[in-house]
């Protein structure tokens, strides 16, 4: 019996639209909830609380239920305008009450409150809840309605009108089937939803308007209810008068007399609307998911992009640093000697030739320190042109090893050359590629402590020509490894003052690059570094 109160009940916060219902039993002790429509019930809890206070001191009205703050609260939420509170049914011995509660938009209700199809209804739950509680408190003479409004006998002499109403008032599909399946009741909107007649309809089977191939799955549906006393609720399609198929989702329960299952009643609900509204969900689902991905890869984009601003501003401010005190270091020598040649005229000569040495040496340091800066400046602009010509590799590389042998016996370090015995030509910028394979060679002096080991190699390959520089120095962090050819980076070595600029492998990386050949790096701390460079021959020149 209480699932068919709930199910009116349900019916009643349909046709009235409401966005939340509640059927309520209210005593001195507490506030229980028999049925409830809407989302979230939990957030009602302050709202009942009140509604007891105010059945202890007095009845309960929406005049003095829209005074309430909690009731304020949960109209905001709901964001509706509009309330109704009635007391259905009253148990006198037990100070036990039972109240409908409707939150709903007076311009969106399907019924008003006050319409008679309302009412109708209202004095259908108001029957049933009194059948249901009479038995339950086992009492013999009907109890007592609080409000006036009711009319006990009235509600069972015109019960079956009242049915008839609910039914014609409902957008849904209701009907009720005999013990066989057969229809033995179906109201207009179910009618019209088939496109067919009522009498075509009644004495016929359920299974009659289904597909065939649902037919098994619905008759075990039906099946199922007719052999329990819960509510069965199953999607299915219902075939029309002209074939159409329409989707539908039907809760139903069986109808029992004496312990006998005699029929069953069913609520159809059409979800075509549902159905196409899935199907395009469906459709939208792979553009949602590629929308949040191509999202994702822009805000990925965005934060790299932020990321490398930052890094880029991070790394001038730290060159324009690091280039100030390459500068200030060989002008203060140039300025310390020369203004001690200048104040003391009485200085000796091979002291003044040994300090005119220094003073050159730190010259032309400065001025390579000022190319430097200007390769930068060119290569930033795009403006590197290479003036190619036919060339040995091997010569080239044997140059720039000479030219280095010097400062590698300074630092006693073992400085090695294997080539081969041929001649291996490239098509290249002689003087550019000399300086990029210069300024590696220098860098593994530089980076080398005394009595280590420098080894220059190159590899005639097929197509390709291989130059490998390698030492034995202090390493690379692996965490500075992918930065290593940026520009103004430097790798940080606490503790270690080696002077740089931080941009002499990039410089090297765009020679490579405007020859079309391959840089790489391997590197370990303390054990040394290796730098690889690949040059596609020259076929005509190899051949």
């Amino acid at each position: 019996m209480i699932e068919i109160i709930e199910n009116t009940f349900r019916i009643l916060a349909r046709v009235t639209n409401s966005k939340t219902a509640m059927l309520l039993s209210i005593n001195n002790f507490e506030t229980s909830v028999i049925s409830f429509v809407g989302e979230n019930p939990d957030k009602f809890n302050e709202f009942k609380k009140a509604l007891l206070h105010l059945h202890k001191r007095s009845s309960i009205d929406v005049r003095n239920v829209q005074t309430f703050p909690e009731y304020k609260t949960i109209a905001r939420e709901l964001s509706v305008k509009s309330c109704f509170i009635q007391n259905v049914y009253s148990i006198i011995e037990q100070n036990e009450a039972f109240y409908i509660v409707l939150f709903y938009d007076a311009e969106n209700n399907h019924l008003l409150p006050t319409d008679e199809s309302f009412m109708a209804i209202l004095n259908i739950l108001s029957n049933q809840i009194k059948q249901y509680y009479s038995n339950k408190y086992k009492k013999s003479s009907p109890l007592p309605v609080a409000d006036d409004n009711f009319d006990s006998d009235s509600i069972i002499e015109n019960w079956e009108n009242n049915f008839t109403r609910l039914l014609s008032i409902s957008d849904d599909l209701i009907f009720i089937l005999d013990k066989d399946g057969c229809f033995l009741k179906i109201n207009d909107s179910g009618v019209h939803l088939l496109d067919y007649k009522e009498k075509e309809i009644l004495g016929k089977h359920f299974i009659e308007f289904i597909p065939p191939e649902r037919n098994a799955e619905v008759a075990g549906a039906i099946v199922k209810m007719l052999q329990s006393n819960d509510e069965v609720k199953f999607k299915t399609e219902l075939r029309t008068k002209v074939n159409r198929n329409i989707p539908i989702e039907i809760r139903g329960k069986a109808i029992t007399k004496n312990g006998s299952v005699i029929g069953m009643l069913g609520i159809g609900k059409d979800v075509t609307q549902l159905s196409r509204t899935e199907k395009e969900i469906k459709k939208l689902q792979p553009k949602l998911v590629e929308a949040n991905r191509l999202i994702s890869v822009e805000r990925a984009r965005t934060w790299q992009q932020g990321s490398l601003i930052e890094e880029l501003e991070r790394l001038k401010s730290e060159f324009v640093s690091n280039i100030s005190h390459e500068f200030r270091t060989p002008l203060a020598s140039i300025i310390g000697f020369s203004e001690t040649i200048v104040s003391d005229p009485n200085l000796p000569e091979d002291m003044k030739s040994e300090f005119n040495h220094v003073i050159l040496n730190e010259g032309k340091r400065l001025a390579k320190l000022i190319n430097d800066v200007l390769e930068i400046s060119v290569m930033d602009e795009g403006k590197i042109t290479l003036n190619k010509s036919i060339i040995d590799i091997v010569e080239v590389v044997k140059e720039t090893v000479e030219k280095n042998y010097v400062s590698s016996m300074k630092k006693k370090i073992t400085f090695e050359f294997e080539h081969p015995n041929v001649e291996v030509f490239v098509d290249a910028d002689r003087e550019k590629l000399g300086s990029a394979f210069d300024a590696l060679i220098n860098n593994a002096i530089k980076f080398t402590n005394e009595d280590g080991r420098v080894k220059v190699i190159v590899n005639n390959l097929f197509k390709d020509v291989e130059v490998l520089i390698s030492d034995t120095g202090i390493g690379i962090p692996e965490k500075d490894l992918p930065y290593i050819f940026q520009k103004f980076y430097r790798v940080s070595r606490p503790g270690t003052e080696i002077p740089g600029t931080g941009i002499g492998l990039v410089f090297v990386k765009q020679i490579v690059d405007l020859h079309k050949g391959l840089i790489s790096i391997q590197s370990e701390i303390g054990n040394g570094t290796s730098f690889v460079v690949k040059l596609l021959k020259s076929i005509k020149a190899n051949k």
